[in-house]
Protein backbone atom coordinates (compact mmCIF):
# COMPACT_ATOMS: atom_id res chain seq x y z
CA UNK A 1 0.00 0.00 0.00
CA UNK A 2 2.43 2.85 -1.21
CA UNK A 3 -0.11 5.44 -1.05
CA UNK A 4 -0.05 5.10 2.63
CA UNK A 5 3.35 6.42 2.97
CA UNK A 6 1.75 9.83 0.98
CA UNK A 7 -0.96 10.56 3.34
CA UNK A 8 -0.63 14.33 4.68
CA UNK A 9 -2.66 16.56 6.86
CA UNK A 10 -4.03 19.02 4.19
CA UNK A 11 -7.57 19.94 5.61
CA UNK A 12 -8.90 21.75 8.19
CA UNK A 13 -9.65 19.21 11.48
CA UNK A 14 -13.16 19.12 12.70
CA UNK A 15 -14.21 21.12 15.59
CA UNK A 16 -16.65 18.82 16.58
CA UNK A 17 -18.86 22.08 18.31
CA UNK A 18 -22.47 22.17 17.97
CA UNK A 19 -25.04 23.91 19.43
CA UNK A 20 -25.76 24.44 23.41
CA UNK A 21 -28.28 23.41 25.36
CA UNK A 22 -30.40 25.64 27.76
CA UNK A 23 -31.73 22.58 30.24
CA UNK A 24 -31.24 19.52 31.70
CA UNK A 25 -33.73 17.12 32.99
CA UNK A 26 -34.18 14.02 35.15
CA UNK A 27 -34.84 10.59 33.13
CA UNK A 28 -38.48 10.97 32.67
CA UNK A 29 -37.50 14.03 30.31
CA UNK A 30 -40.23 16.32 32.55
CA UNK A 31 -39.17 18.16 35.59
CA UNK A 32 -36.41 20.34 35.39
CA UNK A 33 -33.74 19.93 37.92
CA UNK A 34 -30.67 21.93 38.77
CA UNK A 35 -27.31 20.49 38.25
CA UNK A 36 -24.80 19.10 40.57
CA UNK A 37 -21.64 17.85 41.25
CA UNK A 38 -19.16 17.68 38.13
CA UNK A 39 -22.08 18.18 36.24
CA UNK A 40 -22.24 21.29 37.45
CA UNK A 41 -19.11 22.21 36.89
CA UNK A 42 -19.37 22.01 33.07
CA UNK A 43 -20.75 25.44 30.69
CA UNK A 44 -23.53 23.96 28.70
CA UNK A 45 -21.24 25.18 25.70
CA UNK A 46 -18.34 22.95 27.19
CA UNK A 47 -21.01 20.24 27.20
CA UNK A 48 -21.99 20.59 23.65
CA UNK A 49 -18.20 20.12 22.77
CA UNK A 50 -17.62 17.37 24.45
CA UNK A 51 -20.59 15.53 22.74
CA UNK A 52 -19.49 16.47 19.76
CA UNK A 53 -15.84 15.27 20.21
CA UNK A 54 -17.71 11.82 21.43
CA UNK A 55 -19.76 11.79 17.87
CA UNK A 56 -16.23 12.74 16.09
CA UNK A 57 -13.86 10.86 18.19
CA UNK A 58 -15.39 7.50 19.44
CA UNK A 59 -19.14 6.90 17.51
CA UNK A 60 -19.22 3.55 15.53
CA UNK A 61 -15.52 2.33 16.63
CA UNK A 62 -15.36 0.37 19.45
CA UNK A 63 -19.00 0.50 19.70
CA UNK A 64 -21.86 2.01 17.64
CA UNK A 65 -24.86 2.86 20.31
CA UNK A 66 -26.47 6.29 18.90
CA UNK A 67 -28.60 7.57 16.01
CA UNK A 68 -26.30 10.84 15.35
CA UNK A 69 -29.10 13.21 15.23
CA UNK A 70 -31.30 11.99 17.83
CA UNK A 71 -28.69 11.78 20.12
CA UNK A 72 -27.62 16.21 19.26
CA UNK A 73 -31.34 16.90 19.69
CA UNK A 74 -31.68 14.98 23.06
CA UNK A 75 -28.64 17.34 23.91
CA UNK A 76 -29.76 20.12 22.76
CA UNK A 77 -33.49 20.00 24.40
CA UNK A 78 -32.52 18.56 27.76
CA UNK A 79 -34.36 15.19 26.78
CA UNK A 80 -31.21 13.36 27.10
CA UNK A 81 -31.05 10.82 30.48
CA UNK A 82 -28.99 12.50 32.95
CA UNK A 83 -26.87 9.26 33.67
CA UNK A 84 -26.48 8.87 30.17
CA UNK A 85 -25.16 12.26 29.37
CA UNK A 86 -22.55 12.00 32.40
CA UNK A 87 -21.27 9.01 30.97
CA UNK A 88 -20.64 10.32 27.42
CA UNK A 89 -18.97 13.37 28.82
CA UNK A 90 -16.46 10.92 31.38
CA UNK A 91 -15.48 9.42 27.67
CA UNK A 92 -14.92 12.41 26.04
CA UNK A 93 -13.45 14.64 28.50
CA UNK A 94 -10.02 13.19 28.05
CA UNK A 95 -9.85 15.04 24.51
CA UNK A 96 -10.33 18.23 25.68
CA UNK A 97 -7.99 20.65 26.12
CA UNK A 98 -8.60 22.43 28.78
CA UNK A 99 -7.05 20.46 32.04
CA UNK A 100 -10.52 21.58 34.41
CA UNK A 101 -12.46 19.90 32.00
CA UNK A 102 -10.00 16.83 31.83
CA UNK A 103 -9.73 16.35 35.20
CA UNK A 104 -14.02 16.25 35.51
CA UNK A 105 -13.85 12.75 33.43
CA UNK A 106 -13.48 10.76 36.72
CA UNK A 107 -16.13 12.46 38.93
CA UNK A 108 -18.43 12.34 35.95
CA UNK A 109 -17.94 8.35 35.52
CA UNK A 110 -18.73 8.14 39.71
CA UNK A 111 -21.35 10.25 39.17
CA UNK A 112 -22.86 8.64 36.34
CA UNK A 113 -22.67 4.69 38.17
CA UNK A 114 -23.92 6.08 41.17
CA UNK A 115 -27.09 6.92 39.58
CA UNK A 116 -27.59 3.96 37.60
CA UNK A 117 -26.78 1.33 40.48
CA UNK A 118 -28.97 3.80 42.92
CA UNK A 119 -31.54 2.67 40.16
CA UNK A 120 -30.53 -0.63 39.26
CA UNK A 121 -33.57 -2.74 38.65
CA UNK A 122 -35.07 0.05 35.94
CA UNK A 123 -33.92 -1.58 32.59
CA UNK A 124 -33.91 0.45 29.41
CA UNK A 125 -32.02 1.44 25.80
CA UNK A 126 -30.74 4.33 27.78
CA UNK A 127 -29.05 2.76 30.81
CA UNK A 128 -27.68 0.02 28.41
CA UNK A 129 -25.99 2.65 26.27
CA UNK A 130 -24.83 3.65 29.78
CA UNK A 131 -23.30 1.14 31.19
CA UNK A 132 -21.50 0.31 27.61
CA UNK A 133 -19.85 3.35 27.77
CA UNK A 134 -18.76 3.10 31.63
CA UNK A 135 -17.02 0.23 30.85
CA UNK A 136 -15.67 1.34 28.20
CA UNK A 137 -14.42 4.41 30.85
CA UNK A 138 -13.05 1.85 32.81
CA UNK A 139 -11.20 -0.34 30.61
CA UNK A 140 -9.32 2.99 29.48
CA UNK A 141 -7.85 3.55 33.33
CA UNK A 142 -7.30 -0.51 33.55
CA UNK A 143 -10.26 -1.19 35.79
CA UNK A 144 -10.89 -4.49 34.57
CA UNK A 145 -13.41 -5.72 37.45
CA UNK A 146 -15.68 -2.79 36.93
CA UNK A 147 -15.11 -2.68 33.10
CA UNK A 148 -16.08 -6.49 33.19
CA UNK A 149 -19.59 -5.83 35.73
CA UNK A 150 -20.62 -2.99 33.73
CA UNK A 151 -20.35 -4.76 30.58
CA UNK A 152 -22.15 -8.26 31.90
CA UNK A 153 -24.94 -5.73 33.07
CA UNK A 154 -25.54 -3.95 30.04
CA UNK A 155 -25.74 -7.67 27.97
CA UNK A 156 -28.40 -9.12 30.84
CA UNK A 157 -30.81 -5.97 30.85
CA UNK A 158 -30.35 -6.18 26.60
CA UNK A 159 -31.47 -9.58 27.37
CA UNK A 160 -33.81 -9.41 29.56
CA UNK A 161 -35.65 -6.84 27.87
CA UNK A 162 -35.34 -8.64 24.27
CA UNK A 163 -33.27 -5.76 22.53
CA UNK A 164 -32.94 -8.21 19.89
CA UNK A 165 -36.41 -8.43 18.85
CA UNK A 166 -38.44 -6.47 16.22
CA UNK A 167 -41.39 -4.37 17.97
CA UNK A 168 -44.11 -3.07 15.22
CA UNK A 169 -43.95 0.22 17.02
CA UNK A 170 -40.57 0.79 16.82
CA UNK A 171 -39.67 3.40 14.04
CA UNK A 172 -36.93 3.30 11.51
CA UNK A 173 -34.46 5.24 14.00
CA UNK A 174 -35.21 2.96 17.10
CA UNK A 175 -35.47 -0.19 15.49
CA UNK A 176 -31.66 0.84 13.79
CA UNK A 177 -30.60 1.98 17.20
CA UNK A 178 -31.40 -1.24 19.08
CA UNK A 179 -29.88 -2.97 16.49
CA UNK A 180 -26.54 -1.33 16.84
CA UNK A 181 -26.50 -1.70 20.70
CA UNK A 182 -26.93 -5.53 20.52
CA UNK A 183 -24.50 -6.19 17.88
CA UNK A 184 -21.84 -3.58 19.94
CA UNK A 185 -22.91 -6.04 22.51
CA UNK A 186 -22.13 -9.26 20.68
CA UNK A 187 -18.75 -7.39 19.86
CA UNK A 188 -18.28 -6.58 23.43
CA UNK A 189 -18.65 -10.43 24.36
CA UNK A 190 -15.66 -11.62 21.45
CA UNK A 191 -13.45 -8.22 22.22
CA UNK A 192 -13.19 -7.78 25.82
CA UNK A 193 -14.12 -11.18 27.06
CA UNK A 194 -10.85 -11.73 25.10
CA UNK A 195 -9.33 -9.37 26.91
CA UNK A 196 -10.19 -10.18 30.19
CA UNK A 197 -9.61 -13.73 29.76
CA UNK A 198 -13.56 -14.38 31.13
CA UNK A 199 -16.13 -16.57 28.85
CA UNK A 200 -18.94 -15.45 26.36
CA UNK A 201 -21.72 -14.49 27.85
CA UNK A 202 -23.88 -13.99 24.37
CA UNK A 203 -23.35 -17.55 22.75
CA UNK A 204 -21.48 -19.14 20.37
CA UNK A 205 -23.51 -17.95 17.37
CA UNK A 206 -24.43 -14.98 15.57
CA UNK A 207 -27.98 -13.81 16.59
CA UNK A 208 -29.93 -14.17 13.31
CA UNK A 209 -31.39 -10.67 12.94
CA UNK A 210 -30.61 -8.05 10.21
CA UNK A 211 -26.91 -6.85 10.26
CA UNK A 212 -26.67 -2.92 10.79
CA UNK A 213 -27.40 -1.17 7.75
CA UNK A 214 -25.05 1.83 5.84
CA UNK A 215 -23.94 4.39 8.29
CA UNK A 216 -24.60 7.46 5.89
CA UNK A 217 -27.95 6.47 5.14
CA UNK A 218 -28.68 5.65 9.08
CA UNK A 219 -27.19 9.38 10.09
CA UNK A 220 -29.49 10.99 7.19
CA UNK A 221 -32.87 9.50 8.47
CA UNK A 222 -34.78 12.13 9.87
CA UNK A 223 -35.48 10.95 13.62
CA UNK A 224 -39.15 10.72 13.54
CA UNK A 225 -38.88 8.75 10.18
CA UNK A 226 -41.44 5.76 10.53
CA UNK A 227 -39.58 3.31 8.37
CA UNK A 228 -36.89 3.70 5.44
CA UNK A 229 -37.71 4.91 2.16
CA UNK A 230 -35.08 2.50 0.59
CA UNK A 231 -33.80 -0.78 2.71
CA UNK A 232 -29.72 0.58 2.57
CA UNK A 233 -26.88 -2.03 2.03
CA UNK A 234 -25.23 -3.47 5.45
CA UNK A 235 -22.62 -0.73 6.76
CA UNK A 236 -19.24 -1.09 8.03
CA UNK A 237 -20.34 -2.06 11.14
CA UNK A 238 -22.29 -5.31 9.47
CA UNK A 239 -18.90 -6.02 8.48
CA UNK A 240 -16.72 -5.34 11.29
CA UNK A 241 -19.32 -7.96 13.09
CA UNK A 242 -18.28 -10.44 10.44
CA UNK A 243 -15.06 -10.02 10.35
CA UNK A 244 -15.29 -10.18 14.70
CA UNK A 245 -16.40 -13.89 14.25
CA UNK A 246 -13.43 -14.82 12.59
CA UNK A 247 -11.15 -13.15 15.08
CA UNK A 248 -13.06 -15.60 17.67
CA UNK A 249 -12.08 -18.57 15.99
CA UNK A 250 -8.75 -17.13 15.87
CA UNK A 251 -8.85 -16.74 19.44
CA UNK A 252 -10.08 -20.17 20.20
CA UNK A 253 -7.10 -21.73 18.13
CA UNK A 254 -4.16 -19.77 19.48
CA UNK A 255 -5.61 -20.44 23.48
CA UNK A 256 -5.41 -24.37 21.99
CA UNK A 257 -2.74 -23.93 20.49
CA UNK A 258 -0.91 -22.55 23.21
CA UNK A 259 -2.27 -25.99 25.63
CA UNK A 260 -0.85 -27.94 23.25
CA UNK A 261 -4.83 -29.69 22.48
CA UNK A 262 -4.11 -29.68 18.71
CA UNK A 263 -1.19 -31.35 16.95
CA UNK A 264 0.95 -29.34 14.45
CA UNK A 265 -1.27 -30.63 10.94
CA UNK A 266 -4.78 -30.05 12.97
CA UNK A 267 -3.17 -26.47 13.66
CA UNK A 268 -2.36 -25.62 9.92
CA UNK A 269 -5.44 -26.81 8.72
CA UNK A 270 -7.37 -24.62 10.76
CA UNK A 271 -4.80 -21.78 10.08
CA UNK A 272 -5.47 -22.32 6.10
CA UNK A 273 -9.06 -22.05 6.95
CA UNK A 274 -9.47 -19.11 8.84
CA UNK A 275 -6.02 -17.18 6.58
CA UNK A 276 -9.36 -18.39 3.52
CA UNK A 277 -11.96 -16.74 5.62
CA UNK A 278 -10.15 -13.60 6.42
CA UNK A 279 -9.31 -13.58 2.16
CA UNK A 280 -12.66 -14.10 1.52
CA UNK A 281 -13.83 -11.48 3.89
CA UNK A 282 -11.51 -8.87 2.27
CA UNK A 283 -12.77 -10.20 -1.35
CA UNK A 284 -16.45 -10.05 -0.68
CA UNK A 285 -16.23 -5.87 1.04
CA UNK A 286 -18.04 -3.55 -1.85
CA UNK A 287 -15.78 -1.41 -3.78
CA UNK A 288 -16.10 1.34 -1.51
CA UNK A 289 -15.04 -0.02 1.97
CA UNK A 290 -11.84 -1.89 0.41
CA UNK A 291 -9.29 0.28 1.46
CA UNK A 292 -7.68 2.78 -0.46
CA UNK A 293 -6.46 6.22 -0.97
CA UNK A 294 -9.58 6.97 -2.36
CA UNK A 295 -12.16 4.83 -0.55
CA UNK A 296 -10.50 6.99 2.87
CA UNK A 297 -11.15 10.00 1.45
CA UNK A 298 -14.54 9.13 0.68
CA UNK A 299 -15.47 8.05 4.12
CA UNK A 300 -13.36 11.09 5.56
CA UNK A 301 -15.39 13.27 3.31
CA UNK A 302 -18.57 11.86 5.18
CA UNK A 303 -17.34 11.95 8.82
CA UNK A 304 -16.62 8.27 9.22
CA UNK A 305 -12.87 8.18 8.10
CA UNK A 306 -12.16 7.17 11.85
CA UNK A 307 -14.65 4.27 11.41
CA UNK A 308 -13.56 2.89 8.17
CA UNK A 309 -9.94 2.85 9.31
CA UNK A 310 -10.96 0.94 12.37
CA UNK A 311 -12.70 -1.85 10.26
CA UNK A 312 -9.31 -2.03 8.32
CA UNK A 313 -7.02 -2.13 11.49
CA UNK A 314 -9.14 -4.81 12.83
CA UNK A 315 -8.41 -6.86 9.64
CA UNK A 316 -4.54 -6.62 9.89
CA UNK A 317 -5.33 -7.21 13.76
CA UNK A 318 -6.68 -10.37 13.26
CA UNK A 319 -4.67 -11.42 10.61
CA UNK A 320 -1.84 -10.76 12.93
CA UNK A 321 -2.83 -12.69 15.75
CA UNK A 322 -3.80 -15.74 12.93
CA UNK A 323 -0.09 -15.94 11.96
CA UNK A 324 1.57 -14.62 15.67
CA UNK A 325 2.20 -18.55 16.91
CA UNK A 326 5.14 -19.35 13.46
CA UNK A 327 7.33 -16.51 14.89
CA UNK A 328 8.35 -19.29 16.98
CA UNK A 329 10.07 -21.43 14.14
CA UNK A 330 12.06 -22.95 16.28
CA UNK A 331 9.30 -24.81 18.68
CA UNK A 332 7.95 -26.94 15.45
CA UNK A 333 9.28 -26.51 11.99
CA UNK A 334 6.74 -27.06 9.80
CA UNK A 335 7.08 -26.56 6.19
CA UNK A 336 4.45 -24.16 6.41
CA UNK A 337 6.36 -22.08 9.16
CA UNK A 338 8.59 -20.00 7.72
CA UNK A 339 5.49 -18.63 5.05
CA UNK A 340 2.97 -18.04 7.92
CA UNK A 341 5.96 -16.27 9.88
CA UNK A 342 6.02 -14.35 6.74
CA UNK A 343 2.66 -13.37 6.56
CA UNK A 344 2.44 -12.40 10.15
CA UNK A 345 5.73 -9.81 9.59
CA UNK A 346 3.43 -8.59 6.78
CA UNK A 347 -0.18 -8.12 7.94
CA UNK A 348 2.21 -6.43 11.70
CA UNK A 349 4.05 -3.85 9.19
CA UNK A 350 0.50 -3.29 6.98
CA UNK A 351 -1.24 -2.60 10.57
CA UNK A 352 1.41 0.26 11.17
CA UNK A 353 1.25 1.87 7.91
CA UNK A 354 -2.38 2.13 7.88
CA UNK A 355 -2.09 3.40 11.66
CA UNK A 356 0.23 6.19 10.60
CA UNK A 357 -2.00 7.28 7.49
CA UNK A 358 -4.75 7.53 9.98
CA UNK A 359 -3.16 10.04 11.94
CA UNK A 360 -1.66 11.90 9.10
CA UNK A 361 -5.02 12.32 7.14
CA UNK A 362 -7.31 14.29 9.42
CA UNK A 363 -10.40 13.31 10.93
CA UNK A 364 -9.50 9.50 10.51
CA UNK A 365 -7.18 9.44 13.29
CA UNK A 366 -7.58 5.59 15.36
CA UNK A 367 -7.83 7.41 18.21
CA UNK A 368 -9.98 4.21 20.90
CA UNK A 369 -8.43 2.68 23.58
CA UNK A 370 -8.00 -1.16 21.71
CA UNK A 371 -6.12 0.38 19.30
CA UNK A 372 -3.19 0.66 22.11
CA UNK A 373 -3.20 -2.88 22.92
CA UNK A 374 -3.10 -3.67 18.47
CA UNK A 375 -0.57 -1.09 18.04
CA UNK A 376 1.49 -2.88 21.41
CA UNK A 377 1.15 -6.72 18.94
CA UNK A 378 1.87 -5.02 15.59
CA UNK A 379 5.00 -3.32 17.74
CA UNK A 380 5.88 -6.71 19.31
CA UNK A 381 6.37 -8.41 15.42
CA UNK A 382 8.43 -5.47 14.98
CA UNK A 383 10.87 -5.74 17.52
CA UNK A 384 11.10 -9.77 16.64
CA UNK A 385 12.51 -8.68 12.99
CA UNK A 386 15.08 -6.31 14.93
CA UNK A 387 15.70 -9.22 16.76
CA UNK A 388 16.19 -11.84 14.49
CA UNK A 389 15.28 -10.60 10.87
CA UNK A 390 17.39 -10.52 8.20
CA UNK A 391 19.07 -7.20 7.57
CA UNK A 392 17.38 -5.67 4.67
CA UNK A 393 14.34 -5.81 6.96
CA UNK A 394 15.75 -3.62 9.95
CA UNK A 395 15.35 -0.13 8.35
CA UNK A 396 11.66 -0.87 7.46
CA UNK A 397 11.11 -2.28 10.77
CA UNK A 398 12.55 0.19 12.94
CA UNK A 399 11.12 2.73 11.45
CA UNK A 400 7.26 1.40 11.69
CA UNK A 401 8.55 1.13 15.34
CA UNK A 402 9.34 3.92 16.13
CA UNK A 403 6.10 5.53 13.94
CA UNK A 404 4.23 2.57 16.23
CA UNK A 405 5.44 4.29 19.59
CA UNK A 406 4.68 7.76 18.78
CA UNK A 407 1.08 7.04 18.45
CA UNK A 408 1.19 4.65 21.42
CA UNK A 409 2.34 7.98 23.05
CA UNK A 410 -0.28 9.62 22.05
CA UNK A 411 -2.91 7.32 22.87
CA UNK A 412 -1.46 7.05 26.37
CA UNK A 413 -2.03 10.66 26.68
CA UNK A 414 -5.83 10.10 26.57
CA UNK A 415 -5.79 6.16 27.55
CA UNK A 416 -3.94 5.23 31.24
CA UNK A 417 -4.51 2.17 30.33
CA UNK A 418 -2.15 2.04 27.43
CA UNK A 419 0.65 2.25 29.98
CA UNK A 420 0.50 -1.19 31.13
CA UNK A 421 0.23 -2.26 27.61
CA UNK A 422 3.32 -0.60 26.21
CA UNK A 423 4.61 -1.77 29.00
CA UNK A 424 4.82 -5.56 27.78
CA UNK A 425 6.80 -4.21 25.04
CA UNK A 426 9.83 -4.69 28.18
CA UNK A 427 8.80 -7.52 28.88
CA UNK A 428 8.61 -9.20 25.65
CA UNK A 429 11.88 -8.26 24.55
CA UNK A 430 13.21 -9.88 27.96
CA UNK A 431 11.97 -13.23 26.82
CA UNK A 432 12.98 -12.78 23.23
CA UNK A 433 16.63 -12.56 24.42
CA UNK A 434 16.41 -15.04 27.21
CA UNK A 435 14.76 -17.84 24.81
CA UNK A 436 17.64 -17.70 23.20
CA UNK A 437 17.67 -20.59 20.37
CA UNK A 438 14.01 -20.76 21.03
CA UNK A 439 12.89 -17.60 19.99
CA UNK A 440 10.00 -17.48 21.94
CA UNK A 441 7.60 -20.50 23.55
CA UNK A 442 4.20 -19.88 21.98
CA UNK A 443 2.18 -20.66 25.57
CA UNK A 444 -0.16 -19.42 27.58
CA UNK A 445 2.23 -16.34 28.80
CA UNK A 446 2.13 -15.71 25.10
CA UNK A 447 -1.68 -15.93 24.43
CA UNK A 448 -2.43 -13.62 27.28
CA UNK A 449 0.46 -11.19 25.76
CA UNK A 450 -1.41 -11.19 22.51
CA UNK A 451 -4.65 -11.33 23.42
CA UNK A 452 -5.67 -10.78 27.00
CA UNK A 453 -4.45 -6.89 27.18
CA UNK A 454 -6.44 -6.20 29.98
CA UNK A 455 -4.72 -9.54 32.84
CA UNK A 456 -1.49 -8.27 34.28
CA UNK A 457 1.54 -10.11 33.32
CA UNK A 458 4.22 -8.84 35.33
CA UNK A 459 3.63 -11.21 38.38
CA UNK A 460 6.61 -12.14 40.52
CA UNK A 461 6.45 -15.91 38.61
CA UNK A 462 6.43 -14.35 35.15
CA UNK A 463 9.00 -11.28 35.98
CA UNK A 464 11.51 -14.22 36.80
CA UNK A 465 11.12 -16.52 34.06
CA UNK A 466 11.96 -13.08 32.20
CA UNK A 467 14.85 -11.98 33.98
CA UNK A 468 17.23 -10.77 31.15
CA UNK A 469 20.54 -13.36 31.02
CA UNK A 470 23.19 -10.97 30.53
CA UNK A 471 26.04 -12.36 27.81
CA UNK A 472 28.72 -12.58 29.83
CA UNK A 473 27.54 -15.06 32.12
CA UNK A 474 26.45 -17.45 29.57
CA UNK A 475 29.18 -20.11 28.58
CA UNK A 476 27.17 -22.33 26.09
CA UNK A 477 27.21 -22.65 22.34
CA UNK A 478 24.19 -20.09 22.28
CA UNK A 479 26.39 -17.65 23.46
CA UNK A 480 27.44 -16.11 20.19
CA UNK A 481 24.03 -15.92 19.26
CA UNK A 482 22.78 -14.17 22.62
CA UNK A 483 25.61 -11.77 22.21
CA UNK A 484 24.30 -10.82 18.21
CA UNK A 485 20.88 -10.11 20.20
CA UNK A 486 22.47 -8.21 23.04
CA UNK A 487 23.52 -6.31 20.19
CA UNK A 488 20.52 -5.86 17.83
CA UNK A 489 18.74 -5.45 21.31
CA UNK A 490 20.63 -2.66 22.07
CA UNK A 491 18.37 -1.17 18.75
CA UNK A 492 15.13 -2.38 20.20
CA UNK A 493 16.37 -0.79 23.77
CA UNK A 494 16.50 2.60 22.01
CA UNK A 495 13.48 2.45 20.35
CA UNK A 496 11.54 1.81 23.48
CA UNK A 497 13.13 4.09 25.59
CA UNK A 498 10.76 6.46 23.64
CA UNK A 499 8.27 4.97 25.56
CA UNK A 500 9.45 5.88 29.13
CA UNK A 501 8.89 9.55 28.76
Amino acid sequence: MPWLYEARATTTRSTGIYPAPTIYRDGSGLVDRPLHDAFAELESTTVSRLVGMYIDYIHDQPHSLFHVPTLRSGVLHGTIEKPLLCSILALSARFHADESVRSLGDKLAKQAASLLKNDLETMSLSRIQAWVLLGNVAGSTGDSSSEAMYFGIAMRCAQIMGLSNAHAEDGAVLSETKSRVWWTLYMIDRWPSAGLGIPRQMGERRPSQQLPLDEWAFRALPSEQASWPKTPQPGMWAYMITLAEIFGSIHDLNKLSAMHQVNPQETQSAVESLARSLSDWQGNLPQPLRLSKETLELHRGRAQGRTFVALHLGYYHYATLLFFQFLDQSAEDTPHAAENARKCRESASAFSDLLRASYDTPCCEAMYVIVGHMAVVSSSVLMHILLFGEEDELPAARRRLELNFEILLKLRSWWPSVEGMTARLFLFQNMCIRSVGNHFKFDRWMVKFILEHAITLDDKAEMEQLQTTSPESVESPEAPELRRLSHRGRSTQSALSMLKR
